[in-house]
């Protein structure tokens, strides 16, 4: 119990000293999208593993909140807000004003020690509030539950946030700092996903703003072997996106951020593969390969299974099968390849996994 105490002390020391360092110099933006799903990942990984959590925490005592959380469809968000605060000091000061004594102390500090005020009124701390609504054992769990992933291109000098929901799993607030991206669950119904009315109103913060995001296009294939084809890579990825809108429910699917080439008809010519995310309910990735070629599309769709690229190499696509979704059975990833028979994509798994 004392050890468990004291790394409890050293990840709470760790976190409160992390400065707040400013940028310096420019560099290109970063995909905020996909480091916050790393840091969802991460979070997945964590929830799952009781060694992990045992070292800090009495895993026994949040069963509930552990069933709650750990759902395995943290790469699949069902919808994803940048949120930010307007005025984070009229905020401060309306929230204040329910305590007069507090009020009062906060119009008689000078403006330096208002600003160094403000600094701490982060809406990470603003939003304790929504776990707080739960229950003691949510919110020390959730304060507790968080992870933390370096990386390079985050150069912002102000923090920013994306919340992130999904079909099963608790939302996760991602929090952008200098070189750092820290996530965080947060109480907040799922059902809210799809209306950031309803997400500011059960947060009870005035002035917060929601604004939907989706993952960043990536850039078209490279031409290698589709210019030979005399085949345009911006043209060819505008028609297969076009022919994926016209394949899926309107109301369904989001793209992934990744694009890649593989021939897997054998002409020479390389197809385009690309997952598509769709559903209410039953959430299910595809594996979609649009062959520009001949202008036709293909889809692999499992029905209880997602399936992933995983990489490309000299020889092969690596495609990951994963599921079932949805049941009772334990989630299991599959590695293997696809082909074409009789105009339709075939999985076929590995004898060994990688």
């Amino acid at each position: 119990m004392k050890a468990r105490k004291m790394i409890s002390i050293l990840l709470v020391s760790v976190f409160l000293c992390c400065p707040a360092f400013n940028a310096c110099g420019e560099a290109a933006e970063p995909d905020y999208y996909r480091i916050g799903l790393e840091v969802a990942g991460l979070m997945d990984e964590m929830v799952d593993n009781e060694d992990y959590l045992s070292m800090f925490l009495n895993v026994d005592a949040f069963d509930e909140v552990r069933e709650r959380v750990n759902t395995h469809d943290y790469d699949r968000p069902a919808a994803v807000y940048s949120i930010s605060v307007n005025d984070p000091k009229s905020l401060l000061e309306e929230m204040l004003r329910n305590d007069p004594e507090s009020f009062r102390k906060w119009e008689s500090l000078p403006p330096d020690l208002q600003d160094q005020l403000l600094l701490r009124f982060s809406l990470p701390a603003l939003l304790n509030n929504a776990d707080a609504r739960a229950g003691a054992v949510y919110l020390a769990f959730f304060s507790a539950a968080n992870a933390f992933v370096r990386n390079e291109s985050l150069t912002g000098e102000e923090q920013s946030y994306y919340l992130y929901f999904f079909e099963k799993g608790a939302p996760i607030l991602v929090t952008f700092s200098y070189h750092t991206a820290s996530g965080r669950f947060l109480s907040v119904p799922g059902e809210y996903r799809n209306s950031p009315q309803d997400i500011c109103a059960y947060l009870g913060l005035p002035g917060l703003e929601l604004v939907p995001v989706q993952a960043a296009e990536s850039a078209a294939p490279s031409a290698g072997g589709l210019a030979d084809f005399g085949i345009d890579p911006e043209e060819a990825l505008g028609k297969m996106n076009r022919r994926i809108g016209e394949t899926f429910p309107p109301s369904g699917g989001f793209g992934s951020d990744r694009n890649e080439l593989f021939d897997i008809t054998g002409d020479g010519c390389p197809e385009m593969f690309k997952c598509v995310t769709w559903g209410s309910g039953m959430v299910r990735t595809d594996l979609i390969v649009y062959d520009p070629a001949r202008d036709e599309l293909y889809v692999l769709d499992g029905y209880n299974y997602d399936y992933l690229i995983d990489r490309v190499t000299e020889d092969r696509i690596v495609i990951i099968e994963k599921g079932p979704n949805g049941y009772n059975d334990p989630v299991t990833e599959t590695y293997g390849t696809v082909k074409l028979e009789n105009r339709k994509l075939v999985f076929i798994p590995d004898t060994e996994e990688p």
